[in-house]
């Protein structure tokens, strides 16, 4: 959350998103009321309503509050170190941010998730990206195909990534899915499969 919101508001926001993972994760999306929700976060629901529309606002303005410090991380980060499969380290914040809210995660974008939030994701990610071309150094004159296809490519590749990792309980730890990010995002998934020559692996 931006420093320059009130110390109040940020503890109203921060006690409202801590209770809506705690439901999300205990009963689902589907399942949740206002009404559970300001119980949970001990607040009346005048209180919400001042912040949110409704529960699918929560959810819509949830995604950029969860992603805003690696966000923020990604504009500090030169585009070869975000694409250097050996200089991972500038998204491994991305995974130790999943990590930490793991299950919050898994049940909005895992099987049987909430779509509505898959796409947001998707779309943040899509948004951050085209905001970042200019600082990476990106000219339309070196454009080989529609912008929109490779930022949709990219956001969607990113997201399923992610959601294959939580799927299948954080099989590695981020350091290494960082690492395994980046090498798809800069060979793709031939070199994965053995079908291109590329990165030689992740301890090599």
């Amino acid at each position: 959350m931006s420093p320059n919101i009130d110390p109040r508001i940020r503890r109203t926001q921060t006690r409202i998103r801590d209770a809506f993972i705690e439901l999300i994760v205990e009963q689902g999306f589907d399942n949740i009321t206002v009404q559970a929700l300001t119980a949970r976060a001990h607040i009346n629901r005048a209180t919400f309503y001042r912040h949110y529309t409704d529960i699918h606002d929560l959810v819509a303005r949830l995604t950029s509050i969860m992603f805003e410090d690696v966000i923020l991380q990604g504009r500090a980060t030169s585009f070869d170190e975000l694409t250097d499969p050996d200089n991972a380290q500038s998204w491994v914040s991305l995974f130790e941010h999943v990590a930490q809210y793991a299950e919050f995660y898994r049940a909005m974008i895992g099987e049987g998730g909430v779509s509505e939030f898959r796409e947001q994701v998707r779309e943040s990610v899509e948004q951050e990206m085209l905001k970042l071309l200019p600082e990476w150094g990106f000219d339309e004159v070196n454009l080989k195909m529609p912008l929109s296809l490779p930022i949709r490519y990219l956001a969607a590749a990113q997201v399923g990534f992610i959601q294959w990792w939580l799927e299948n309980g954080m099989p590695f730890p981020p350091q290494e899915a960082a690492q395994y990010l980046m090498v798809l995002h800069a060979q793709g998934g031939s070199w994965a499969l053995g079908l291109g020559e590329g990165y030689n692996g992740t301890d090599e």
